[in-house]
């Protein structure tokens, strides 16, 4: 009987070795259920230690082979850059891995914007309409590889990193569970819906309560946006940009500003200024992102302003400076500015004898 249990035991370990080893076989200790939009470069030696942190609008993808990975002539993005940073993402219980952007040698920030649709460039995280935007709570493992975007023919070393895991607006975690966020028809994570609450019983009006008028009209303002891109350094060039604007404002005083496929949302103030920020990615290759700022004023049925942003990309300084104007056919009647209507006296009037009975007790 000893030896029969003495068996049993090590067949039980034996079972749990490899049923562990099945629950493990997966993403990220190995890549068996990945789907790879890029080159798979799973087979490439682990030669670099990763790590990763998000500073609001910067990410830093810190490697330890950074400065010593061969800087060689690129055919897209010529000799910027020495490595490839990709992405893995869940999608639809499927995880897929793509590259979104290039790191220079020793530089390794990135615009945090740099991670959607728009940077991966393929479905199904680019589709019609649909740019997909990272959700808080969803967990993105990112690594860092020789060149491997869209093809190998550029490749100036077949070395990569470690997967690092990443709990979106949490930090570095271990742990790969988490639920898929659910995302409205444009990419964006859909807020969950609050549960309405129970209404409360209204109390019946003395008399008739008179209601603002709180219609809320969209006014529609069209234009062109124009200016110079003025390019110095290793080459010295300027370009003219001209590009239509679309500034949609609501008489609750939101607003949306669009220049091609560009966009951004704020208010308008109470003197009709307003601002925001969007990106301008040059040449379309995810190499050169400016940041531009943007600040105007709606006057009635008018909208003008400019735009300015500069940044240092291969080996040249590139500074953008535009400004915009936009007519709309109806100006905004903004609701905090309205003037509502004054509530009626409830009941009629006092009698003679209310008064005087008021007057003699004062």
């Amino acid at each position: 009987m000893g030896r029969q249990f003495f068996l049993k035991i090590q067949c039980a370990a034996v079972l749990f070795f490899l049923f562990s080893g099945v629950a493990k076989a997966a993403f990220p200790n190995d890549f068996s259920d990945v789907t790879w939009l890029d080159p798979n470069i799973s087979s490439w030696s682990v030669t670099s230690s990763l790590n990763v942190r998000v500073d609001g609008s910067v990410t830093r993808f810190t490697h330890s082979k950074q400065a010593s990975w061969p800087n060689t002539t690129h055919s897209v993005v010529g000799r910027c850059c020495n490595a490839s940073v990709w992405v893995f993402i869940k999608r639809n219980g499927r995880w897929y891995a793509s590259t979104f952007e290039y790191l220079r040698p020793n530089t390794p920030t990135k615009m945090t914007s740099a991670l959607d649709g728009r940077h991966l460039k393929r479905a199904p995280f680019l589709v019609g309409g649909f740019d997909w935007k990272p959700a808080n709570g969803e967990v993105y493992g990112f690594m860092v590889s020789g060149f491997a975007r869209f093809n190998l023919n550029d490749v100036n070393i077949r070395e990569r990193s470690n997967v690092f895991l990443y709990r979106w607006g949490v930090g570095p975690t271990n742990n790969i569970n988490f639920d898929e966020v659910p995302r409205n028809s444009r990419g964006e994570p859909a807020p969950e819906p609050e549960p309405e609450p129970e209404p409360e019983p209204e109390p019946e009006p003395e008399c008739p309560v008179v209601q603002p008028d709180l219609t809320n009209n969209t006014h529609n303002y069209s234009g062109t946006a124009s200016g110079t891109l003025v390019v110095t350094g290793a080459n010295n060039d300027t370009a003219q940009f001209n590009d239509s604007v679309a500034i949609t404002v609501k008489d609750d005083r939101s607003l949306t500003f669009r220049i091609s496929d560009e966009s951004f949302t704020a208010q308008v103030a109470q003197d009709g200024r307003f601002s925001g920020q969007f990106t301008f990615d040059i040449g379309g290759a995810g190499v050169c992102i400016v940041s531009v700022g943007v600040s105007g004023t709606v006057n009635g049925r008018s909208a003008s302003g400019q735009a300015s942003g500069q940044d240092s990309c291969l080996g040249n300084n590139i500074t953008f400076n535009a400004t915009f104007q936009a007519q709309s056919p109806t100006a905004p009647d903004y609701i905090d500015t309205r003037e509502q209507p004054k509530p009626k006296r409830c009941g009629g009037p006092i009698p003679l004898s209310g008064i005087l009975d008021l007057l003699l007790e004062e």
